[in-house]
């Protein structure tokens, strides 16, 4: 990649030296694991299809080790491959760099925000409209005789649901504040670097704040002649859950006696369901699309008068983590928890 002008190199730290509190950001942002995540390290080493996944996890070419250069017999497991001279160990560790979405041929792209930068710099339209953000989020590829697919489809299904016009990528996963874009620089209007994600961490501890982003998920529930639930995909513009299609939501009822016993417990699954093998199949998908509201009527067990109702937002099975030996791997993360009851009130969510 060609150098910056004007810019020590192409590391987050050369950047976040005028840019402190963006790389700040970065840091603890779901793009900076992307290499680091435990589970996709294990994934890309299961085949030797691993070429493909680099191009979104550690995209700038110095952050590869090899290059693929063709394919043994049109074998998508089999890539002939050259050492890279130009391999930059240190910066594969950072994942989603900011080099990778804004340095093309020496110039710092970006939404165009004027001043007077030391490095040269380009208005960029495709910051704006979350276009950027397509090219990984964006990605559906299958290989005949292969059990293992490409399906990310959240810019189709922003583009099909509720918030079409309305939204984009950014508007969303990188809310404005108002401070200096860089070191000495005018307050302006300028959005996080978060990246929240699925809510859950890749790297235990390295997370950004509860504030990055709200669950897409309202829930809400009511008690009478029945338990009456309400699931909102209130806050994505995308499908809830999105992404990895291993990732699924459980909403989880446990219906209590007198004396606070468990008297019967009730799960909703939300997410799709997958056969890998022989060829990957979806089997069935029963996501919320945005602004999607599913009510269902789960019958109260006699004895009890009280039901705790808990959502989680799950990145994968104990069962797939435990076949990639992940141990204490980040797998879910409660998102919302609420008791409802006889005399109790109506609960809405309360993340609200």
């Amino acid at each position: 990649m060609k150098p910056v002008a004007g810019v020590d190199g192409l590391s987050a730290e050369s950047c976040g030296s005028c840019h402190a509190e963006i790389a700040a950001e970065w840091k603890v942002s779901v793009h900076s694991q992307a290499w680091i995540d435990p589970q996709y390290r294990a994934e890309i080493d299961k085949g030797g299809n691993r070429w493909m996944c680099l191009n979104c996890h550690t995209p700038l070419l110095v952050q590869q080790d090899v290059w693929p250069s063709g394919l043994e017999d049109d074998d998508v497991d089999r890539p002939i491959t050259a050492p890279n001279p130009f391999f930059d160990a240190a910066l594969r560790e950072e994942g989603i760099t900011c080099a990778a979405c804004h340095v093309r041929q020496g110039v710092v792209h970006g939404p165009g925000l004027g001043g007077d930068p030391p490095h040269p710099v380009k208005a960029d339209p495709s910051f704006r409209s979350g276009e950027m953000c397509n090219r990984c989020h964006q990605a559906e590829l299958t290989y005949e005789g292969k059990s293992f697919i490409c399906t990310f489809t959240t810019a189709a299904e922003l583009a099909d649901g509720a918030w079409a016009g309305k939204a984009t990528c950014t508007s969303c996963h990188m809310p404005t504040i108002s401070r200096p874009a860089a070191a000495g620089g005018p307050i302006r209007e300028v959005r996080r670097h978060w990246w929240k994600g699925a809510g859950i961490p890749k790297v235990s501890g390295h997370y950004p704040p509860e504030e990055a982003n709200v669950p897409g998920l309202d829930l809400r529930a009511s008690w009478g002649d029945v338990l009456a639930l309400e699931m909102e995909n209130a806050n994505a513009g995308h499908q809830l859950p999105t992404g990895d299609p291993e990732r699924w939501i459980a909403v989880d009822v446990r219906f209590l006696g007198e004396a606070g016993d468990v008297v019967e417990t009730w799960t909703h699954r939300i997410g799709q369901r997958w056969a890998w093998e022989p060829t990957p199949k979806k089997l069935d998908d029963n996501r919320l699309a945005p602004k999607e509201i599913r009510k269902i009527d789960v019958p109260i067990p006699e004895g009890a008068v009280s039901a705790e109702i808990d959502a989680w937002s799950h990145r994968i099975s104990d069962e797939n983590a435990e076949y990639h030996n992940l141990g204490d791997y980040p797998r879910k993360k409660k998102t919302h928890a609420f008791a409802v009851g006889s005399g109790m009130k109506e609960q809405k969510d309360p993340k609200k």
